[in-house]
């Protein structure tokens, strides 16, 4: 019994020898796109025939199951589209002329059938339009009847071609005027024209009508998007799709930040053009930005470099607290045992559940007794940036200390051990082998705590009085009262101003912030 052997040689020559089939790679991509579809649809119905009603049995009022229906019921057009392109991709090198015509016609196939709902349905582009039953054209003396479409109403009302409209009702319009108010009425609403016919002024009523229209226009913009989507998802590269994919769901927040910039340097914004105040493109100003001279602006009178400090007093206070309280207590429950040591992780988790509103009249109880406090009370109690930043501490160890102790729990026992057998002390061991260690692990929690501390407004708005320690997101608030004109574009500038530090910590951080969970892995066995 012989056998033979298959070299990759051979193997590649018999995938070269199969021949092509355009049918089969177009019968390929429908399948996918029924898959496709099915599924989507089945999503959708689920949402819309299951859960929806489901929820409005139970009384429960929510948007959010038919928004997702809403938002798929518009992607599965691109998705039909896209599966046609990506069908194709297994014969884009091997025949790409013949895969682009594959994608290209599953594309029109599956634009052919959504026209053909839309035609069945009377909607999209065949959507049904209020109409008067006539077109018409602007002249000198009115707007002129061109022509009557039969069966309508207003061959019903007895108008002709040529007879000039010179008013609706007593007031003069024009074909603009009455083309907006067609379009924005309802089923029978009646309109009453001045007619002039032959030289004689008459009136005459007419009803509005729903006709189907075909609006050419987006049918022409919908075949070559079908298309243009399909050859896309061909030819792009499959390394650029998480890059594609990432940056159309970041879209929004992309658009809201160049709106943020646009309006800190501009008159007002129309969208995301500026505009001046005679609504003509342009108004740049950095009138936005005069708080940075130390004018008060708005309602508050603090200067901004007064409560630029409070904020950043506080954010620093608490990122080295929090650095050196969870590092060296992240250390002791990861490395050590002692009495009450899980007890001791349960209730750091326990108080980490607890969120901050619901302890606002305890913690008022004990700035104002630590308040009394000799020599140090006027640094730590109620009404003090200390007393603020000690607050913030406090709710931020729980979670810093299980972030340490699980940086410090990827940490081999074998560099340990070989420092102490060295003769070094457990300090040293801690302070000079393990720490470098998790190098992204303090610096991802020195991140959290300063954005926390620097962000923070429901504490130190409650635990403060006046505006003399006034933090940044309290003084935009400030800003934004119910009693006074807001600025807006005024508002984004300072809003602008807060996120600066953020950026400066992220841009020269990111390289350890990649790296956070490399932490503990050079030296383990």
């Amino acid at each position: 019994m012989t056998t033979k052997t298959i070299t990759p040689s051979t193997a590649t020559e018999s995938q070269q020898a199969t021949p092509y089939s355009l049918l089969n790679d177009i019968l390929h991509g429908l399948r996918l796109v029924v898959i496709v579809s099915v599924i989507m649809l089945g999503v959708i119905a689920l949402l819309t025939f299951i859960i929806q009603p489901l929820m409005k049995s139970l009384n429960v009022q929510e948007d959010f199951t038919g928004a997702v229906a809403t938002l798929l019921t518009g992607v599965l057009p691109f998705a039909v589209y896209m599966s046609g392109g990506i069908a194709a991709r297994r014969h884009r090198q091997q025949n790409f002329l013949g895969a682009l015509i594959s994608a290209l016609l599953v594309a029109a196939i599956g634009y052919g059938v959504l026209i053909g709902y839309q035609y069945v349905t009377e909607s999209g582009v065949f959507r049904q339009a209020p109409t008067l039953g006539f077109s018409m054209q602007q002249t000198e003396a009115g707007i002129e009847i061109t022509a009557i479409e039969p069966g309508t109403s207003a061959e019903e009302a007895g108008l002709l071609p040529g007879d000039i409209i010179t008013a609706l009702r007593r007031d003069p319009v024009t074909v603009g005027d009455l083309t907006t108010r067609i379009a924005q009425a309802e089923l029978d609403d009646a309109f009453r024209f001045r007619i002039t016919r032959d030289g004689e002024e008459i009136q005459l009523n007419t009803r509005i009508q729903l006709a189907s229209q075909i609006d050419t226009a987006s049918l022409t913009r919908g075949i070559l998007a079908a298309l243009i989507i399909a050859f896309v998802a061909l030819i792009i590269p499959a390394k650029w799709v998480p890059y594609l994919i990432l940056g159309i769901s970041l879209l929004p927040l992309i658009v809201g930040y160049l709106w943020l910039i646009t309006a800190t340097f501009s008159t007002r914004t129309i969208g995301l053009l500026p505009v001046d105040i005679d609504g003509n493109f342009g108004g740049w100003t950095l009138d936005n930005w005069s708080f940075l001279t130390g004018t008060s602006v708005g309602g508050p009178t603090t200067n901004i470099w007064t409560v630029t400090f409070n904020s950043f007093a506080i954010a620093i206070a608490m990122t080295i607290a929090s650095l050196v309280i969870c590092s060296m207590s992240g250390y002791a429950l990861s490395r050590m045992h002692f009495p009450a040591r899980r007890a001791l992780l349960s209730m750091t988790l326990v108080l980490h559940g607890f969120p901050a509103v619901t302890l606002i009249i305890p913690i008022f109880l004990v700035l104002i007794n630590l308040g009394n406090i000799p020599i140090i009370g006027d640094f730590i109690g109620y009404n003090t940036v200390g007393g603020i930043a000690l607050v913030m501490i406090a709710f931020e160890l729980p979670l810093g200390i299980w972030l340490m102790k699980g940086f410090f729990d990827n940490i081999s026992w074998d560099m340990e051990r070989s420092a102490l057998i060295d003769g070094a002390s457990r300090w040293r061991t801690f302070w000079e082998i393990i720490m470098p260690q998790i190098r992204p692990g303090l610096l991802a929690l020195g991140i959290f705590s300063f954005i926390g501390g620097w962000n923070a407004y429901l504490i130190p708005a409650t635990y403060s009085v006046g505006t003399g320690l006034a933090t940044l997101p309290v003084y935009i608030r400030q800003l934004t009262g119910e009693l006074s004109p807001v600025n807006w574009n005024q508002v984004a500038a300072i809003g602008l101003f807060q996120l600066i530090p953020i950026f400066c910590f992220f841009i020269f951080a990111q390289e350890y912030l990649l790296n956070i969970y490399a932490g503990g892995t050079k030296g383990s066995s």
